[in-house]
């Protein structure tokens, strides 16, 4: 599994189990997870109940990853190349079913303030040999519409025939609970 889903389905990207899913009104529009000559293409598009100033705060607070997804282990910054471009290292680990994995990853992440997140992997210091994703949020009143677009190729070993089905199983899992938690810490903040 790759460990940007891990992550966020990021944030965001990236995708909490903590509160209930009765008390969100987060509605996923569209989910998508495809394999294809050894990467996974990843896509969705969910409406958060949460203004984009919260959610924008939620979704680049790179120290705290953890907060938005279970599977984070830990997540800090490497370097700050400038306001908007951080070197981020994270370490995620999952479990489905009779699957487990530990993945590590370095980001290049850069960020059009409240628009765009592109985050790009650094293939020598991760546990990917490719992964680009792109997140584009967009207020729509006080709630948030995110349209996320993923493409990674993990370096470790995903069961070829069941693999993919895990994936997509988790995939569309963690954009449920992430939008869930997302939604909460809004809420709080």
């Amino acid at each position: 599994m790759t460990n940007n889903v891990w992550c966020r389905v990021s944030l965001f990207l990236a995708i909490g189990l903590l509160a209930p899913a009765n008390a969100s009104s987060a509605t996923i529009a569209h989910a998508q997870a495809k394999h294809h000559q050894g990467r996974y293409l990843l896509s969705f598009e969910v409406v958060l109940d949460a203004e984009l100033d919260k959610v924008w705060q939620i979704m680049t607070d790179y120290e705290h990853f953890s907060r938005v997804s279970s599977s984070v282990v830990e997540s800090r910054i490497i370097e700050r190349v400038s306001e908007n471009h951080h070197r981020v290292g994270i370490s995620s680990k999952s479990c489905i079913l009779f699957f487990c994995q530990t993945v590590n990853k370095v980001e290049d992440i850069r960020a059009t303030p409240k628009t765009d997140i592109v985050i790009v992997i650094d293939a020598a210091q991760s546990d990917f040999s490719y992964s680009v994703e792109h997140w584009h949020l967009l207020a729509e009143g006080a709630k948030t519409r995110i349209f996320y677009s993923g493409e990674m190729e993990p370096n470790f070993f995903i069961p070829p025939v069941i693999g993919p089905w895990l994936v997509k199983s988790f995939f569309i899992e963690e954009i449920k609970a992430t939008a869930v938690e997302v939604e909460s810490l809004a809420g709080h903040e």
